[in-house]
């Protein structure tokens, strides 16, 4: 797992940049606190999912609820569309959401817990530049194939959301929403901007 294309699969991670959504001021904002109780939430579920012992599937299928409970899959979703996502419907867009919750769960989980066989994820360190909260995490994972890698994770909340979600991972340098703000749009451009094709052809994707 030492190849950096191969790392962008890990945990659904991805680029260098920070990426900043759009995410509204809510009623009440998330706190430093607050962003790194969250990530402790997180790592914890995913390490003790990686040590389940459970098969693929079933990993795949908890790794899915860790993106429905602890991440802001509306803000992840819109982001990833682009300007689709102010044309499509309410209806479109919870439908979207849906489906491409369950499609990074695929797409990434196979590659998490397909490539390692047990593991840690600590919260290592928080801190906040303007709107945005990055809590830093060490991964230390047991690889299938022998030996061990540690890997870098920064969570990113946004301090504007009334509740704490995760809308960013990035790993040793690898920025989850730099490939993932290319691959979506791929995705529609093939089926020549056609939202419902697309959400319809999600669960087979992954």
């Amino acid at each position: 797992m030492t190849d950096p294309l191969t790392r962008r699969t890990v945990l659904a991670l991805g680029g260098a940049a920070l990426v900043t959504l759009a995410t509204p001021p809510g009623a009440h904002a998330t706190t430093l606190t607050q962003a790194r109780t969250l990530v402790d939430a997180v790592a914890a579920e995913l390490t003790a999912i990686v040590n389940s012992g459970g098969t693929t599937a079933q990993m795949i299928d908890r790794f899915e609820g860790v993106f429905d409970r602890l991440a802001d899959m509306p803000v992840i979703a819109r982001s990833v569309l682009g300007p689709v996502a102010r044309t499509a419907s309410a209806a479109q867009l919870a439908r979207f959401t849906s489906a491409y919750r369950g499609y990074l769960a695929r797409k990434y989980g196979r590659t998490l817990f397909g490539g390692y066989s047990g593991g840690e994820i600590a919260v290592t360190g928080a801190a906040t530049s303007g709107t945005v909260h990055s809590v830093q995490s060490v991964a230390r994972m047991q690889r299938r194939s022998g030996g061990t890698e540690r890997l870098d994770v920064v969570w990113q909340v946004s301090s504007r959301s009334p509740e704490p979600r995760f809308f960013n991972m990035i790993i040793d340098g690898v920025n989850f929403f730099a490939i993932e703000r290319e691959e979506v749009p791929a995705l529609l451009e093939v089926r020549r901007g056609d939202l419902d094709r697309l959400i319809a052809d999600l669960p087979g994707l992954g």
